[in-house]
């Protein structure tokens, strides 16, 4: 089922029981599997690999309930063997999740899959008189944490384009940084720019920017919150008619980083053809996190 939405797996020859955020590949031996615990980011997807012996992939546990994702074979269910050698499943759904997995034919060993959440949180050092780094991309409901370098002189963190108070410094935020209050984080629950700066050292050119986009949903051209007949449409006006959006990612439903007929033709299968679905972010809103250029505002 899932082999057709995962483009690409990354190999990882590793025998470590654990495996780092990214698409994961699992090696199955004559008795055993490894590595035996993967973590991926949501819409990313798991292989697995037959390396000796025949078994029956399953999700779920082998005691799992019925009616809960633990029920064996409640989302996938694939040999493995010399015949079918991989079995591919996309994580679409599930942010903050773990799914567990096994082989039925061996059961004795039990798998886990970390869907990861998708709120991130971001490090912003503070040292030198300088924001490191100065500017960063985030998204609706990441996390930013400044940390003071210890021996630093007292720095603040204050939300604003400057201490003018037409430019309202501090509305948001207004931290001490220093040896004493070395840490400061803010949740960005709303999109839009938001500069900030050191009130001591502003004059020195002590500012940052952060940059809060917008989650969507892959493929809502028009924001409406479904994929319909009108996406494709407000695709077609973007590239052809000059109507500006602001939230260009939503229109990249491949998922390939461009803006192009490809896009449309792709969500038209979708929608009339019973074609592959977007890639997250799909069907809910969320987070892109390739770095392709392309973003979204409100």
């Amino acid at each position: 089922m899932g082999s057709r939405l995962c483009l690409t797996a990354v190999v990882i020859a590793v025998l470590s029981t654990t495996v780092s955020a990214g698409d994961a590949t699992i090696d199955f031996f004559s008795s055993a599997f490894l590595p035996q615990s993967v973590e991926i980011q949501l819409g990313e997807c798991v292989t697995w690999n037959w390396v000796a012996g025949s078994h029956t992939l399953s999700s779920g546990t082998p005691t799992g309930a019925v009616g809960t994702i633990d029920e064996p074979g409640a989302l996938f269910s694939a040999t493995l063997d010399a015949a079918n050698p991989t079995f591919s499943y996309p994580f679409t759904s599930g942010s903050g999740s773990d799914f567990h997995f096994f082989d039925a034919d061996n059961p004795t060993q039990v798998g886990t899959i970390n869907v990861l959440g998708d709120d991130l949180t971001f490090i912003v050092v503070v040292v030198d008189n300088v924001f490191e780094p100065a500017n960063i991309d985030i998204f609706e409901g990441d996390k930013v944490r400044w940390e003071h370098d210890p021996g630093e002189m007292l720095h603040t963190a204050t939300s604003g384009l400057s201490s003018m108070p037409a430019d309202n410094p501090g509305d948001l935020f207004d931290a001490i940084l220093s040896d004493s209050s070395p840490v400061f984080e803010y949740i960005f629950n709303d999109a839009g720019v938001m500069p900030y700066f050191c009130v001591p050292h502003e004059v020195l050119g002590m500012v940052g920017e952060i940059r809060v986009q917008d989650r969507f949903i892959r493929g809502d051209g028009n924001r409406d919150g479904q994929l319909t007949i009108a996406d494709p449409i407000s695709t077609l006006d973007h590239l052809f008619a000059g109507v500006s959006t602001n939230c260009r990612d939503a229109h990249d439903t491949n998922d390939d980083g461009a803006l192009d007929i490809g896009d449309v033709i792709f969500l038209l299968s979708y929608i009339f053809s019973s074609g592959t679905p977007p890639l997250a972010p799909f069907p809910g809103e969320g987070p892109d996190r390739t770095v392709d250029g392309l973003s979204c505002f409100p």
